[in-house]
């Protein structure tokens, strides 16, 4: 935990907290913090500062939290086909830190059915994945999700209405165009999206591609769902921050 992540209910009109869950816990046991100790905090989807550590016991954490300071404002939007439950689940918390404001789900043709009735897709399951990533990464703007279960109503019906950034990408280890030979421009938000294990059919890169989803590669070699998201994430926003 990279930062203490509050709840703006939590927060006291004098800006105690008391914590009793599992981030008093991480703070006894991990942080092993004591009284006077001063921690990077943050309130949700709000400011970050710092907290001050006023008490600790067996049963819960009390502090004073001081956030005034704007937090890392998150405008990309994530695309992703449903992968296996704990890897999805490891993506979200890895969408959330790389600061991906929105993230839709949906499946493709090599998403398992299975996958659909997982507790991954559990939103309290999911809220709990998101906010480890924030703490990871010190932000505070939690993620929206939005979960779609059938390709061709998605493509066809929803997609084109989703409000997405400019520049938007499909992940295509086979595509005709490479991230070094885009011109995005400076600071400009993205939506990229990733395909399963295995990867999307022709079918869908096309119908994709319809949708305003340019295809794009970093090289000819397939990669694992969570090292695509990384490793493209990282070269987009080396394009744009190059402008």
């Amino acid at each position: 935990m990279n930062l203490l992540l509050l709840e703006p209910a939590e927060i006291a009109p004098d800006g105690t907290v008391s914590l009793r869950d599992r981030r008093a816990e991480h703070l006894r046991s991990v942080l092993q913090a004591t009284k006077g100790r001063i921690l990077e905090a943050g309130v949700l989807n709000g400011p970050i500062g710092q907290a001050e550590v006023l008490s600790v016991d067996a049963e819960s954490v009390t502090l004073r939290a001081n956030c005034q300071d704007p937090a890392p404002i998150a405008r990309d939007v994530l695309l992703l086909a449903v992968p296996r439950p704990k890897v999805l689940l490891r993506m979200l918390e890895l969408a959330a830190s790389l600061g991906f404001c929105e993230i839709v789900l949906f499946r493709s043709w090599r998403v398992d059915k299975s996958h659909l009735g997982s507790q991954a897709l559990d939103p309290a399951v999911q809220d709990l994945h998101l906010r480890l990533g924030l703490e990871q990464a010190r932000r505070t703007q939690l993620p929206r999700i939005k979960t779609f279960l059938l390709f061709r109503p998605f493509v066809e019906d929803h997609l084109p209405h989703l409000d997405l950034p400019a520049h938007r990408f499909c992940a295509h280890p086979f595509a005709a165009v490479a991230t070094r030979d885009l011109a995005l421009t400076a600071n400009a938000p993205i939506a990229l999206c990733i395909g399963p294990e295995g990867g999307f059919l022709p079918w869908e890169v096309d119908q994709l591609a319809r949708s305003g989803l340019l295809p794009v590669r970093m090289s000819h070699h397939p990669l694992r769902t969570e090292a695509a998201l990384a490793a493209m994430h990282a070269q987009l926003d080396l394009m744009r921050d190059r402008q």
